[in-house]
């Protein structure tokens, strides 16, 4: 049950994204963002802008207190699914 509420939402911030975010630009993220984002496998895989895309959600949930465990795995989903529009 966790699973698919974690791919649905996975799947509408994916959809939002493409209609409301415009696209993030090179920015210096601060160092928790790149320790969450090495964490994640496929992350250096995915094009530069999923990858601001990823960066830009870690750092919200950064800002947000979301415990470290949660955040990476909520990264890995996204960049699981973004893996799916490259």
């Amino acid at each position: 049950m966790m699973e698919a509420l974690l791919a649905y939402a996975t799947n509408r911030i994916v959809e939002l994204e493409s209609l409301l975010l415009v696209d993030v630009p090179e920015t210096v993220w601060p160092a928790e963002v790149g320790m969450v984002f090495s964490q994640i496998e496929v992350a250096g895989d995915l094009p530069a802008h999923h990858q601001r895309r990823l960066k830009h959600h870690i750092n919200r949930m950064w800002l947000e207190k979301m415990p470290v465990p949660a955040m990476v795995t909520a990264a890995h989903s996204l960049a699981a699914a973004m893996e799916k529009y490259a």
